[in-house]
């Protein structure tokens, strides 16, 4: 095997574990999702921090899989600026085994990427739509306790004038 070889399938097994993140990204949203719809801030927060560690875990894969892609790069003898379709097609004429496993590892971490940031644009639309219910209810709750009319009857708190004494000369 040659040395482009270890370095695209180490490049490769790199790339597969930032799929797998991205996966467990997708999985970890459904489960805020579902901790949101019941309203346990005890399973959104340890849902929080499952999503951190992933976050840490995925950004130091991120350093290692471009430290080995410009690796990969300087033994094909071409630039570090190359995607990884085109480092594969340069490995190709070397190991064709290497660059197709290449090309399935890209295609399933770009398909899990994908498949994470959707789950999280339903999740954060959900997050807004409950904000927004949550703030509709406090406002409702400040009109109706409000004795001293310092709020609106939609719960803005108002900002005209009000009495600050009697006019006991007129």
């Amino acid at each position: 095997m040659t040395a482009a070889g270890m370095l695209a399938r180490q490049l490769t097994a790199t790339i597969d574990a930032i799929a797998m993140i991205n996966e467990e990204l997708e999985a970890l949203a459904s489960r805020q999702r579902d901790a949101m719809r019941r309203v346990d801030a005890d399973a959104v927060a340890g849902v929080t921090t499952a999503q951190r560690a992933a976050g840490e875990q995925l950004g130091g894969l991120e350093i290692e899989r471009r430290r080995q892609a410009v690796a990969l790069a300087s033994a094909l003898g071409v630039g570090a600026h190359w995607s990884l379709e085109d480092l594969s097609g340069a490995l190709r004429a070397l190991d064709a085994d290497a660059a197709d496993a290449l090309d399935a590892a890209a295609a399933r971490a770009r398909s899990a990427v994908l498949a994470a940031q959707r789950r999280q644009r339903v999740v954060q639309a959900a997050a807004s739509g409950l904000m927004a219910h949550l703030d509709g209810l406090a406002r409702q709750v400040a009109a109706r306790v409000s004795q001293a009319g310092t709020y609106a009857a939609t719960g803005a708190i108002v900002t005209t004038s009000t009495a600050m004494g009697v006019d006991l000369v007129s």
